[in-house]
């Protein structure tokens, strides 16, 4: 029997029909986030919440000063999502950190007594750098996805947050005297650290931290991601800047340390006096606050590459 080309024309429409909307529906479902791994990178500036800078945010950001000199941290990870809601990042990065007492400039050129606070870290000059290496572990979660079946979940752009455990190496510097040139500082033992009784223990250059993140990513397209966020990593110990308790007699230094380090770690304690601020500090004056623990954070640009592993949206039993 001759097929009827009519009706041939209507099932190659329908079946074609049919096609186009499972496409639809299978893209639809990229922004509900199916399970699989991500491979991605970061890039953004850093910063160092510790003892040398401002003692207010405010003030770290908005000091006329604080673009002088800026500092990068860049990295890659690898996540797994469990569940449109549910993430797990493992993430290496590299870069640096760096932070100075200048920033204090504007508030202690108008200073009405060398007291103030702004005055008195302006005076301390301190300058730290430090290259860091480290991995990361985090839970991350997108909130507006715990409910699949709600509208929000499926808008491309999302919020989302988490925390984890980290590890990290660093490498602290600081300037010598009133030159400019970094010097490495952890072997100056610049606080006594390290000297036995009656002086700070020794610190490790690997240290644990607990980062947490908060950020915004953009699904685009099929398999691509884009986000912005903010990681803060608090230590759980307060020599990342180099700084933390008092000043000790620079004859220690020389019972300690060789003749050319004993040299170099006196113009590094103490440089008020070499700027001609104030008064040399004499030993047990605070160089800092070991109370508090330091910090660093970054503001990342984000990107990573979705690698499906399952396109079934297996958390909807109706589906299955």
């Amino acid at each position: 029997m001759r097929a009827n080309p009519i009706r041939n024309l209507i099932i190659l429409i329908l079946v074609a029909l049919t096609t186009t909307q499972s496409i639809a529906q299978d893209a639809s479902r990229i922004y509900i986030e199916p399970t699989g791994w991500s491979l991605g990178t970061t890039f953004g500036l850093t910063d160092l919440w510790g003892d040398v800078g401002t003692k207010s945010v405010l003030d770290h950001y908005t000091n006329s000063k604080y673009l002088d000199r800026v500092a990068i941290m860049s990295g890659m990870f690898g996540r797994y999502t469990i569940h449109p809601a549910l993430a797990i990042r493992m993430m290496l990065s590299a870069g640096t950190l760096y932070a100075t007492d200048e920033w204090n400039y504007d508030k202690a050129i108008i200073s009405t007594t060398q007291g103030t606070d702004a005055y008195q870290r302006y005076a301390r000059n301190q300058k730290i750098r430090a290259d860091i290496f480290e991995g990361l572990g985090m839970l991350e979660i997108t909130p507006l996805r715990f409910n699949s079946e709600s509208k929000r979940a499926h808008k491309k752009g999302q919020p989302y947050l988490g925390a984890g455990l980290g590890y990290f190496h660093f490498t602290p510097y600081n300037t010598v005297g009133t030159g400019t040139k970094f010097t490495q500082i952890y072997d100056l033992h610049i606080e006594g650290d390290g000297f036995g009784a009656g002086f700070p223990p020794s610190y490790r250059l690997w240290q644990f931290c607990i980062p947490m993140v908060i950020g915004w990513k953009w699904d685009v397209g099929q398999h691509c991601n884009l986000g912005v966020e903010f990681i803060y990593r608090k230590t759980l110990f307060d020599y990342l800047d180099g700084v933390s308790g008092k000043y000790i007699d620079p004859k220690e230094y020389s019972k300690h340390l060789s003749p050319k380090d004993a040299v170099t770690a006196a113009a590094i304690q103490d440089k008020a006096y070499l700027y001609k601020l104030q008064q040399p500090n004499v030993a047990g004056n605070m160089r800092g606050n070991p109370a508090n623990n330091d910090a660093y954070s970054s503001i990342n640009f984000s990107f990573y590459y979705k690698v499906f592993s399952r396109t079934k949206e297996w958390w909807k039993s109706h589906r299955l």
